[in-house]
């Protein structure tokens, strides 16, 4: 088939979906599919800014690159702007190009308007569209607090539920997005849940920055990702303020985001910043793996129901890295039962302060007595999420969409 991925960011940009594209990309071209990618110039959190060519194959793959304007998360007119630019010139790219597509793929950011943006292109060229929901809108944001029940809620909802009633197929995370779905009224007969993958193997030879360097007295708890609105990390900091007398429980915060100043601030007026709670910048994937394969806790946390309409991909990275993880979220939802059941470590009785400070206690106290071995961790992680077994899956998807768009082009 002659697949165009289409997405606003791509590797060699930073972060976990630009770089699994990439070996989907790779996956799809070597099963020998005409694969085209369609994104923009690197520039993710402002990490890569390399110029790159408007147009290049790669390995089978060829990319198209379009260029915006430098963006800033706090300011959301330009990034707008972005959003406007890109989608423009998808419809531009979409209509004016001589070689037509068989299959467009697009994620769910920028939220709804991308695959709102796709189910027209794709339903006037007659090509098939593949939804793949990273995050479900308007439901998350209203999860988070973002959006309220209003006329713009139900306008999203509206226009998503479209969306995802016409695509040919809808790729969610967890059975716990396929259920929010299906509480919009939808079927499931066009929904597969398949979830990320582990993107690089851990490499114990990785050297790292020396302010990531820990005494075997301590006991590291460690939050690595975006410190944004999701992630519930006041609760978080309250809870490393709380256990600030135990001089061995040290709390690393490893990533960048809106709340980042915020928590420095909350830490410095506490007297913890640099005593029991530590801040450091972003690191790149294969250094963060080697700093949680040293910590002996990782935290995997959301705000409430927003485990309904996302997965954390850190999940992933945290059980290459052979690392226990605390999960604070429901404990009825797929994470939750998929840590407790396969002992990958624990989750917390509630999303409080007091109750997360009860559960890194009680870790705490078990690595004192129990034997801690990452390898089983990591012997998990790679069984339900290793790349082989998630692109498998991906095949399978991929196969049934050509076998469709045979027996239309047949009849």
């Amino acid at each position: 088939m002659r697949i165009l991925i289409v997405h606003r960011y791509y590797a060699p940009d930073v972060g976990a979906y630009p770089q699994m594209l990439r070996i989907m990309a790779d996956r799809f071209a070597a099963r020998g599919h005409q694969v085209t990618v369609f994104s923009t110039q690197p520039g993710y959190n402002n990490v890569t800014t390399e110029k790159l060519p408007r147009r290049v194959m790669r390995d089978g793959v060829e990319e198209i690159r379009v260029s915006l304007f430098k963006e800033d998360k706090k300011n959301t007119i330009g990034r707008a702007v972005n959003v406007f630019l890109f989608l423009s010139q998808l419809v531009l790219h979409s209509f004016v190009r001589f070689r037509r597509y068989d299959l467009m793929t697009v994620g769910s950011f920028p939220p709804t308007v991308t695959a709102l943006t796709a189910r027209w292109i794709s339903w006037i060229n007659g090509w098939k569209y593949l939804y793949h929901c990273q995050d479900i809108y308007p439901e998350i944001a209203q999860a988070n607090g973002m959006m309220k029940r209003g006329w713009l809620a139900k306008l999203v909802s509206r226009v998503d539920r479209r969306n995802c009633r016409r695509a040919d197929a809808i790729v969610t995370l967890s059975e716990d997005m396929t259920t929010t779905l299906s509480q919009r009224g939808l079927k499931q007969d066009n929904m597969h849940v398949i979830n990320n993958f582990i993107i690089d193997r851990f490499d114990p030879d990785v050297e790292v920055d020396a302010s990531f360097d820990k005494q075997p007295s301590v006991f590291r708890v460690l939050f690595a990702g975006n410190l944004g609105r999701f992630q519930h990390l006041d609760e978080v900091l309250k809870a490393a303020i709380a256990l600030k007398d135990n001089q061995n429980i040290h709390f690393f915060f490893v990533g960048a985001g809106v709340l980042e100043t915020h928590l420095k601030e909350t830490a410095q007026k506490a007297g913890v910043l640099d005593q029991t709670v530590f801040f450091r910048p972003f690191q790149p994937l294969e250094k963060i793996m080697r700093v949680i394969h040293d910590s002996d806790l990782s935290i995997v946390s959301l705000s409430p129901n927003v485990i309904r309409c996302a997965y954390p991909s850190k999940t992933m990275t945290y059980l290459e890295a052979g690392c226990r993880i605390l999960g604070l979220l429901e404990r009825d939802s797929e994470l939750a039962q998929l840590i407790v059941n396969r002992q990958l470590g624990s989750v917390s009785t509630g999303l409080t302060a007091p109750d997360i400070a009860e559960a890194i206690n009680e870790e705490f106290a078990l690595s004192k007595t129990a034997d801690q071995d990452k390898s089983k961790i990591q012997k998990v992680g790679q069984e339900l999420f290793g790349q082989d077994a998630i692109l498998q899956k991906w095949d399978s998807v991929i196969d049934s969409l050509g076998q469709q768009h045979l027996a239309y082009n047949s009849n």
